[in-house]
């Protein structure tokens, strides 16, 4: 039965019970007013009281206004009394029917608010609608339970997860403190290892050994017959130092270097002295073959900077071809370091403060007389104000990789200079700037945005060294479509290969002043530049001599048939051009 047939039928009860009662009352009135009416009277002769039988309408004419107020008060008395009845007992039966459960079912949710147990049920029984409520709502705890239960399930398997993540993170970052530390190929500690173990040493003694000529043996053996070689040794100089507590580092390549934290200089150098001949003297295995290593050893006994001053010692061994050498203060190699850090500097700030400045030299043309083009050449301006010359900084920068960055700053402010100028100009490159993506970038935007390409030359010298010479073709292609050109310079300065021009189809070749300062003096120099004239002709190549310091020398030049000279005789590098070719005129005595 349903909660609205309930009411309805306890409304119905309710009302009936209540008109059964008014009738009740009226009819109980009515009978209490017929007894009261009833007459006795006394018989005479019997001496006692008979009752006198009195009709409806004699009552009604007699006594009406009496059964009136009578019949009205007691019905009134049994309404009030049912109405009290009813007032205490409706309450009751509804709390049964209705209130009772309804508050088992509120108390039952406020229990599972507080408690948040979704497991528990709300236990009303019937099909009215408080049970269909009910049920409907264990079905929703049903749901919440298990969805409870899924994300205690997943929040468990995320607990797990993070858990078996921090333990493998932990492992991988020990792993990778392990690998930071360690050399991958000898699992001996590395350079930073060293670095640590040095701060905790009171007095290190530090050897830094050095393999000679190891990048042959990788060129000719392979690099995996390197690696093999690099393993044989770590691991005889382990055996070597594992009785003195001596800890071996592989700093890279072809350097380890060993660490002591304490003994005498004599008894430690005499050590490493004796390990150097144990690996000169014992042959190692080479695909076979029996093969020997020639090492270098430097050694700083020094708290202040061992690894730096070790390695001052070692290239002071390896310059003058010693098997070991301690430093010490005096050493020459410290100030060399001063001196290249100094320049090092000097550079930066050269560049940074728009320091660096370019020079022009000129290079005529031995028939025309006329100066036909500059050969751009680098200058620093000191703070002082003294311009410094390539040379006392030059050969230093080229070693670091802050080379590239200079170049960048001459091609910049050549292109710039010779935009208005109807002159040719020649820069110089070498291998650090073809390898270097920001120099092959700048060169081909400042190719392809100006108009005189055609009118640029870049000398490559021909001694350098390119690891890849695909690189250099590439770099040459590339440059030859836009229209420039290109010279070898310092031709015949080393070991001339006339292939290497073939390859490169340069157009000029610039032969080196250590065969034209001789011209004037010496046949044989002549013979030799003749030779390389002689052969650039039948190239279509055209010549440059230089460093022609005097008029012998240019008369010679001219003579064999170069095609430019260049040099003091002909004019001095200097920031401005030489105007409309009057000095050449007038140095040469040509009317």
């Amino acid at each position: 039965m349903t909660l609205r047939s309930k009411i309805t039928m306890l409304v119905i009860v309710t009302f009936g019970l209540f008109i059964f009662c008014v009738y009740a009352s009226l009819h109980y009135s009515l009978d209490q007013q017929f007894e009261e009416k009833q007459i006795f009277i006394k018989n005479s002769a019997t001496g006692r009281y008979e009752n006198l039988a009195l009709t409806m309408p004699f009552l009604e004419e007699q006594h009406l206004h009496l059964v009136g107020r009578k019949s009205i008060y007691y019905g009134a008395i049994l309404i009030l009394c049912s109405g009290l009845i009813f007032s205490f007992l409706l309450p009751m039966i509804l709390e049964k029917i209705l209130f009772r459960r309804l508050y088992s079912l509120i108390r039952s949710i406020v229990y599972i608010t507080k408690t948040q147990d979704l497991s528990s049920t709300l236990c009303v029984s019937g099909t009215d609608e408080i049970a269909i409520l009910a049920g409907e709502m264990n079905e929703m705890l049903l749901a919440l339970s298990n969805e409870k239960m899924l994300r205690q399930q997943a929040l468990q398997e995320v607990q797990e997860l993070n858990k078996n993540l921090e333990e493998r993170v932990q492992e991988k970052a020990v792993q990778l403190q392990k690998q930071m530390y360690t050399d991958q190929l000898t699992t001996t500690p590395n350079r930073l290892q060293l670095n640590e173990d040095m701060k905790d040493a009171e007095q290190p003694h530090l050897a830094i050994i050095n393999v000679e000529q190891f990048r042959t043996i990788n060129e000719f053996y392979g690099y995996q017959a390197g690696d093999d070689l690099l393993l044989e040794l770590a691991e005889r100089l382990i055996k070597l130092i594992e009785p003195y507590h001596y800890k071996l580092y592989r700093l890279a390549g072809d350097e380890y270097a060993i660490l002591a934290n304490e003994g005498n200089e004599k008894k430690f150098s005499d050590w490493m002295l004796n390990i150097h001949n144990v690996i000169e003297k014992v042959p190692f295995k080479i695909h076979g073959h029996s093969s020997y290593l020639f090492v270098t050893i430097g050694i700083a006994i020094t708290k202040d900077k061992p690894l730096e001053k070790a390695q001052m010692a070692l290239e002071y061994a390896r310059q003058y071809c010693l098997p070991l050498k301690v430093y010490h203060d005096d050493l020459p190699m410290k100030e060399t370091h001063r001196n290249n850090l100094h320049w090092i500097h000097e550079v930066q700030d050269a560049i940074q403060e728009d320091r660096v400045m370019v020079y022009y030299q000129p290079i005529m043309n031995t028939l025309t007389f006329e100066i036909s083009k500059y050969e751009v050449l680098v200058r620093l301006l000191g703070r002082d104000g003294q311009v410094i010359s390539p040379g006392t900084f030059l050969p230093i920068i080229k070693k670091t990789k802050l080379y590239p960055r200079l170049t960048e700053v001459v091609l910049e402010k050549s292109f710039t200079h010779f935009a208005d100028k109807d002159v040719d100009f020649s820069i110089n490159l070498s291998a650090a700037d073809i390898l270097d993506h920001g120099v092959q970038e700048l060169i081909g935007e400042l190719l392809e945005d100006s108009c005189i390409a055609k009118r640029v030359t870049f000398e490559f010298v021909e001694s350098e060294e390119f690891k890849n010479p695909e690189d250099l073709s590439f770099f040459i292609k590339k440059i030859k479509a836009f229209g420039a050109k290109i010279a070898i310079d310092d031709f015949g300065s080393g070991y001339s290969n006339f292939a290497y021009i073939l390859n490169m189809g340069a157009h000029y070749i610039k032969i080196d002043g250590s065969l034209i300062s001789e011209i004037g003096t010496n046949p044989a120099m002549v013979a030799i530049v003749e030779s390389i004239v002689y052969f650039a002709k039948q190239l279509d190549i055209r010549t440059i001599a230089e460093y022609v310091s005097s008029e012998s020398i240019f008369l010679e030049a001219k003579r064999i048939g170069l095609d430019y000279v260049q040099g003091y005789y002909i004019g001095k590098p200097s920031p401005i051009l030489v105007e409309e070719n009057k000095f050449c005129y007038v140095r040469l005595g040509i009317s």
